[in-house]
């Protein structure tokens, strides 16, 4: 009887001491570490490191916020967040904003040229986006297809420039390449690409793969489909887009991947 009473009397207080720290007076964590807080913690103060950027466009400042949450890599960091939040299907704004800090901080060329397109292919961090991880984009062959400007162009505007094609096997499945350039040819990073196809709708952000440069980003394409590409900021400019059949140095028929260019014209 005895031992049935300290039993009871344990389990007792025991309940009681739970009650009291798990209910009643819990443990408050204050002036923890960044790096100690949760994911969505962490994805909230990258958020927060972007949109301060965006106000006072200080980029060692925003690389010591994202660095103390305990990423190797800030850049790389900051861009895999505004990747799933694309793919989430988050607000363009703040997937904007994350994209500019991220090529900001990124070591990568400012300018997605044709000597980017050159440099030997290096593989994408593998991050869950709809951005396919992909080679860095081969030298594309001259097969240039200007169009003309639309005209006037509102300053600050997105123009589309033209049109160039890659019949290249490290490129498979074929992408959609954009590059979006300010009027001096530096990359713009964050600009917002819709791409619609019969019967689907995406979209994707330049930026998101700094070290391609700021103003690059890509989609990947279905041989044989018919697109439309247009940016967010110009409803009106779509684009016909398709990847065709095409034969490779070797003479192996593969898919052709296209590069679109948009550039602001100069002000007035």
């Amino acid at each position: 009887m005895k031992r049935l009473m300290a039993f009871l009397g344990l389990a007792a207080g025991l309940g009681l001491g739970l009650l009291y720290a798990w209910v009643l007076s819990p443990v408050e964590y204050v002036n923890t570490e960044p790096a100690s807080l949760a994911p969505q913690y962490q994805a909230a103060w990258m958020q927060w490191a972007a949109e301060a950027y965006a106000v006072d466009g200080d980029v060692e400042r925003a690389r010591a916020r994202v660095a103390i949450l305990g990423v190797a890599d800030p850049s790389r960091a900051v861009a895999a967040q505004a990747q799933r939040l694309a793919a989430a299907g988050g607000d363009p704004a703040a997937v904007q904003a994350l994209a500019a800090l991220a090529a900001a901080l990124g070591a990568g060329p400012a300018r997605p040229t044709a000597a980017v397109a050159a440099a030997t292919p290096t593989p994408a961090p593998p991050t869950p986006t709809l951005e396919p991880t992909a080679s860095p984009p081969p030298t594309f062959t001259p097969q240039l297809l200007p169009t003309p400007l639309p005209s006037p162009t509102p300053p600050g505007v997105f123009a589309f420039e033209g049109q160039s094609f890659a019949c290249d096997p490290r490129l498979q499945p074929p992408l959609l390449q954009v590059a979006a350039l300010d009027p001096g040819g530096n990359g713009v990073a964050g600009v917002e690409v819709i791409v619609e196809w019969s019967g689907g709708q995406d979209r994707f952000f330049t930026g998101l793969k700094p070290e391609l440069g700021a103003g690059y980003g890509d989609f990947a394409m279905e041989p044989n489909v018919d697109y439309t590409v247009r940016l967010a900021s110009d409803p009106a400019g779509e684009i016909a887009v398709r990847s065709d059949p095409c034969s490779d140095s070797a003479g192996n028929l593969i898919a052709t991947s296209v590069r679109l260019t948009f550039r602001q014209p100069q002000e007035p």
